[in-house]
């Protein structure tokens, strides 16, 4: 194991993020970064600056990711926090190996699985958003710790330092965020005293600039800092939780977050012309999926075609794609402690060439398309009901002077706020009811985690990650870079979509070409739900690749608040 660097002063990698309260951290366009040494890109500044200062100081880039995971807990509180999930995909340059950890929720036994996926399941038990039967066993401070004994350098309750002194200091109330709070004001923000407590102190969201602080929270994380995850699994937090949760007609027992274990797993891997694609395995879907579309796009020599977004053709390729990939992984993707999953036969070339003779061979005919059922045009997207292919989730990416790079998904999972309960400072999650199993072996969630790396010529190359459209974000985003050669702001910045499964209504950023979102209907037979032009549930993408001359650029996505930076 490495030796734990001492004497780190408690918050001084946040010094220079606090000095600057104004620090933008809004939606719109971010240009691309370039950097000698290191980059980070995070959903927000203050946190992607703190990562930065941890690797100006000697940290890595893991070090730096598993510092930004606690402070995202405090400035985006509707998007994660420390009793969710999280997944780290991880290059270590000292062994060239890449390193994959599954700290996700299991599901408690009580769990009502799939109570909100009816589009998938067909029905079946509606919880409301409050119920205490959605809130799973959480993993993230065990992935934490897994991580940190494992390749970290840093004292542990340094990871919580930066964080402790935003909660304590407070930060100033962001557009972005406070949009959300007022959004889930209306519901489950104001179900629990302890979530008004927390987010609604004064009865109502804080206004634009009001200083927002989190004094519950800093006191839970110097528990967790001074006594390990101990204090969240079997400590005075743990019988809290529980209690809490019962209460809320929960059933998760004391047996269950005791026995939660994080796992070291293989990372999947795939090719595309060349590239490497190494992503989550299961029971998370991303791996799969974005290797699956990538493969059946394979022949298609994208380059000589017009991009999708000016091209019905084009786009009804790659929806097809994308269609055939989350069928299968919804139908396959399972926890491998309970089935066997047939990864080699879903990733095989042979199989996707299938696939792709298979979306040739079937485009309907003109008539038969003009004929289909519905409007052709619906006024906007909903996104109330979450799929299974998205989350309310951050991630972040580092990559440190070494040549260590990470890859970090965590969330709340489900909703926003999750039930809106809040114990000792600390807010639920809501992935109880994601898919998968109850009992026996194999009850983590299966989820769109999306981690993801990619090799060129045998050396790791990007590091790229999304929450919102997860899977489908990266996916989309390498077919833009890898497939249509664009640089990696523009891959980023390109049109976004979701719906590829038939009979589901294709919701389309509005910068999709009128022509091409008017002939998906009349050519193809697809309903079009037009969004706006930068969708914020489409995703947010935090990527870094190095250049051929060892420099790094380094991309956030415009559709969220984030902030990619470097030195």
């Amino acid at each position: 194991m490495m030796t734990k660097r001492v004497g780190w002063a408690v918050g001084l990698c946040l010094a220079a993020a606090m000095a600057q309260p104004a620090l933008a951290q809004e939606q719109g366009p971010k240009p691309a970064v370039t950097a000698k040494s290191a980059m980070a890109s995070s959903s927000n500044p203050t946190v992607t600056k703190a990562m930065v200062e941890v690797m100006k100081k000697g940290g890595t880039a893991l070090d730096a990711v598993l510092t930004a995971i606690p402070m995202q807990t405090v400035i985006e509180p509707q998007m994660v926090t420390l009793a969710g999930g999280v997944s780290i995909l991880y290059y270590d340059a000292k062994s060239h190996q890449y390193y994959y950890l599954d700290a996700e929720l299991d599901h408690t036994k009580d769990a009502i699985v799939g109570a909100g996926w009816t589009q998938y399941t067909g029905g079946g038990e509606r919880l409301p958003e409050t119920s205490g039967k959605r809130i799973g066993v959480p993993g993230t401070v065990a992935g934490m710790k897994a991580a940190a004994d494992r390749f970290g350098t840093l004292k542990w309750a340094d990871y919580f330092a930066p964080a402790i002194k935003l909660a304590d200091e407070g930060y100033p109330m962001y557009s972005f965020l406070y949009g959300e709070l007022a959004d889930a004001a209306l519901g489950r923000l104001s179900a629990y005293p302890s979530g008004r407590e927390e987010y609604l102190p004064n009865g109502y969201a804080p206004p634009v600039g009001t200083i927002v602080k989190h004094p519950r929270l800093a006191q839970a994380m110097r528990r967790v800092a001074a006594e390990g995850p101990s204090y969240i699994y079997s400590g005075e937090w743990a019988q809290h939780f529980i209690d809490a949760v019962h209460r809320t007609g929960g059933g998760i027992t004391a047996e269950e977050l005791a026995a939660y274990k994080p796992r070291w797993e293989t990372p999947l891997r795939s090719t595309y012309h060349g590239y490497e694609i190494i992503s989550a395995p299961p029971p998370s879907t991303a791996g799969t999926l974005i290797s699956m579309v990538l493969n059946v796009l394979e022949p298609y020599d994208l380059k000589a075609r017009p991009h999708y977004s000016q091209s019905v053709e084009s786009l009804e390729t790659i929806r097809r794609a994308f269609g055939f990939a989350e069928t299968a992984t919804d139908e396959f993707v399972r926890d491998p402690l309970s089935y066997n999953v047939p990864t080699d036969l879903l990733l095989s070339k042979d199989y996707a060439k299938m696939l792709s003779a298979q979306a040739a061979a079937s485009m309907p005919k003109l008539a038969a398309a003009a004929d289909a059922s519905g409007s052709g045009l619906e006024l906007a997207a909903s996104f109330a009901e979450h799929d299974r292919h998205s989350t309310d989730t951050d991630h972040i990416v580092a990559v440190d002077a070494q040549g260590n790079m990470a890859s970090v998904t965590h969330s709340v999972y489900g909703s926003t706020f999750a039930t809106g309960l809040v114990v000792d400072g600390i807010a639920m999650n809501s992935g109880n009811n994601f898919p998968g199993n109850t009992a026996g072996p194999g009850r983590r969630v299966i989820s769109p985690f999306p981690p993801t790396m990619v090799a060129k010529d045998g050396q790791p190359w990007l590091t790229i990650g999304s929450p919102g459209l997860s899977s489908r974000a990266v996916a989309l985003t390498l077919i833009n870079l890898l497939g249509y050669g664009m640089p990696l702001e523009q891959a980023v910045d390109a049109p976004r979509f979701q719906g590829s499964q038939v009979g589901v209504p294709m919701a389309i950023e509005s910068r999709v070409s009128q022509t091409v979102r008017d002939e998906l209907k009349t050519r193809y037979g697809v309903n079009v739900r037009p969004t706006t032009p930068y969708n914020w549930h489409f995703g947010s993408i935090q990527a870094i690749e190095r250049n051929p001359d060892g420099t790094l650029t380094g991309v956030a996505d415009p559709r969220r608040a984030g902030l990619a930076a470097g030195y």
